[in-house]
């Protein structure tokens, strides 16, 4: 299987430097405005490329991997499903917009084609959509960070939050996912994938807190309807030179891409 990579961030490196050790991945072709960011990668990885051509990278490409921003989504999504390709999508928020998400959903039925989204940073996707196939009254998502994983977040800047000299947990968003998504892009991006799996943007509640004696990256999920309840606790480990991603994630997109290229599937 070829692959193109669109992002060489913490995601996308991780993945790179995880399937230079599968047998089943031929090449792997890595898109970045960052040129030397994939340059040196390169150094250590024989299969990665820097993708000089989005289209032929593309069209050599067996399955396309977002790992980039929402921006990239909007921008490389539609394109890739034109040609007909597999693709995977990190940045999940970008399907906010229900008139983007029905172009894509449209665009890869046309195309024969598939978009694959990973559980991310929880636990418990696969049971909220199997409790979903049924009535399901109501989603709760509660995600605890460190400070430092909301840095330069603008959300924050507009309403006159200061985090810099917080001493106990505080709340800074308490709403549906269509908000917490829009403010918060690059931080709770697991709320868009627990809506898509369950209840919807309108209707799945997201809280999220700063504490600043937290170390980890902590989400919540709570589920209750016609199938019982489900109650999760995920403790992630954030990368060290990007606190606003867990290791998880990352973690679920390799395991997701692995299973996309081989012919053994548990959890669906």
């Amino acid at each position: 299987m070829k692959l193109t990579i669109i992002g060489c961030g913490s995601i996308g490196k991780t993945l790179a430097r995880h399937l230079e050790l599968e047998d089943n991945i031929e090449s792997v072709c890595i898109l970045d405005r960052k040129k030397e960011a994939v340059e040196s990668l390169m150094k250590e990885c024989q299969k990665v490329r820097f993708a000089n051509n989005i289209d032929d990278s593309f069209e050599k490409s067996d399955l396309i991997v977002e790992a980039a921003s929402q921006q990239a989504v909007i921008e490389f999504i539609p394109k890739a499903l034109e040609m007909g390709k597999d693709v995977i999508v990190m940045s999940v928020g970008a399907f906010v917009d229900d008139d983007f998400k029905e172009k894509c959903r449209i665009l890869a039925k046309q195309n024969n084609c598939k978009v694959y989204i990973p559980s991310g940073a929880v636990c418990g996707i696969e049971g909220i959509g199997a409790a979903a196939t049924e009535e399901v009254e109501e989603i709760i998502l509660m995600t605890y960070k460190p400070p430092e994983a909301f840095k330069g977040v603008e959300y924050l800047k507009k309403k006159g939050i200061d985090l810099t000299d917080l001493k106990r947990p505080k709340v800074i968003f308490s709403g549906h996912a269509e908000d917490a998504v829009k403010y918060f892009p690059r931080n709770i991006n697991v709320a868009a994938t627990l809506s898509l799996a369950g209840l919807g943007i309108e209707r799945t509640t997201v809280k999220i807190v700063v504490d600043p004696k937290a170390t980890l990256n902590q989400h919540r999920i709570i589920a209750k309807g016609k199938f019982g309840e489900i109650e999760c606790w995920t403790r992630n480990t954030p990368f060290p030179d990007n606190p606003q991603t867990s290791y998880l994630a990352a973690l679920s997109l390799i395991s997701a891409v692995k299973k996309i290229a081989g012919n053994f599937w548990v959890g669906v």
